[in-house]
């Protein structure tokens, strides 16, 4: 990214949805289908994340976390919105012709956005980089403890969202909610994390970072207590109430470890060091849905899994005491 402009990363990811939409119609077996959606369209979504996420945000000096989290709430409905879509084109047309057509769609999008996604140089705006002690490039950062701090609140802060994530259809199930309300309840999940990329970006720019992550580790424990009550007193209002509020905390996750890094390591590095600190998405992507999923094979219910994700909500405020602000 601080050798290519914005622009031209956008472009590549762009061709990689082409090509890796359009093989994946084509696939004949399940290697052709981890190199053409799991490698090529990953690759495009990956750099086309960090593009954006380390380029509009410099255009609001002063609210990154705000930026941030609006750009992360689109992500979270971006993903719902295409699924609804996808859905319905599938109904229509055959799965590999709904692929091409995705093919089609992703290139022209990104194209065309390619040509708005800017830095504030380019529209002679100045955008002042320090080379500073709070400008640190990624070795340094990798050394620092506060990078830690960050990767591992946001370890565990992932887990237990994709934890429930993955698992939310079957615990509203256990916990009496009626078939027909299934959908309506994952769709709160969905909800709640938009929600809660945008509230925790605006609230990261006023109370700063510390705080903002101790405030998603007590929405997460809010949100299980009431599933656990759920589970004890059959009223699917409190599973309900808990699945948006373990929404929001799972969204505070992808949008503090982003500003935060912003914030404590400095704008130069910025694209590179965001890429680091993405990377806790991979152990968070196994450990939740592995807990969830193991544990309630063991027991045959979803109580124990609550109750380790409780304590893992609770064992999160450990990073964020070490965590220096400043």
């Amino acid at each position: 990214m601080k050798k290519r402009p914005p622009r031209n990363v956008l472009l590549i990811s762009a061709v990689l949805f082409l090509i890796g939409f359009f093989m994946t119609s084509r696939i004949t077996n399940i290697w052709g289908l981890y190199l053409s959606y799991g490698v090529l369209c990953g690759l495009g979504v990956g750099l086309s994340y960090n593009a954006i996420l380390s380029t509009v945000p410099k255009w609001l000096p002063g609210r990154g976390g705000f930026a941030t989290g609006t750009l992360l709430m689109g992500m979270g409905l971006g993903s719902l919105i295409l699924g609804i879509m996808v859905k319905r084109i599938m109904d229509i047309y055959t799965w590999p012709s709904a692929f091409r057509i995705l093919s089609a769609t992703f290139f022209i999008l990104f194209f065309a956005g390619s040509f708005f996604v800017k830095n504030p140089e380019a529209a002679g705006q100045t955008v002042k980089e320090r080379d500073s002690v709070g400008d640190l490039p990624l070795l340094e950062m990798l050394k620092n403890k506060d990078y830690w701090s960050i990767f591992i609140w946001s370890v565990m802060a992932s887990s237990i969202g994709l934890g429930i994530v993955s698992n939310s259809g079957y615990m509203a199930t256990e916990a009496g909610v009626h078939e027909s309300s299934l959908a309506l309840m994952v769709g709160m999940v969905s909800v709640g994390n938009g929600a809660g990329r945008l509230i925790f970006g605006a609230v990261v720019d006023k109370i700063g970072g510390k705080k903002a992550m101790a405030m998603g580790n007590l929405v997460f424990i809010l949100g299980l207590i009431l599933a656990i009550a759920s589970r004890k007193t059959g009223i699917a209002l409190f599973i309900t109430v808990g699945f948006i509020l373990a929404g929001v905390g799972y969204g505070s996750s992808p949008t503090l470890s982003a500003a935060l890094t912003k914030k404590r390591f400095g704008e130069k590095y910025y694209p590179q060091n965001l890429s680091a600190i993405v990377l806790a998405l991979i152990p968070a992507s196994i450990i939740g849905p592995t807990i969830s999923a193991n544990v309630y094979q063991q027991t045959g219910q979803y109580m124990n899994v609550y109750l380790i994700m409780l304590g893992m909500a609770f064992l999160a405020f450990l990073p964020v005491k070490i965590y220096k602000e400043d």
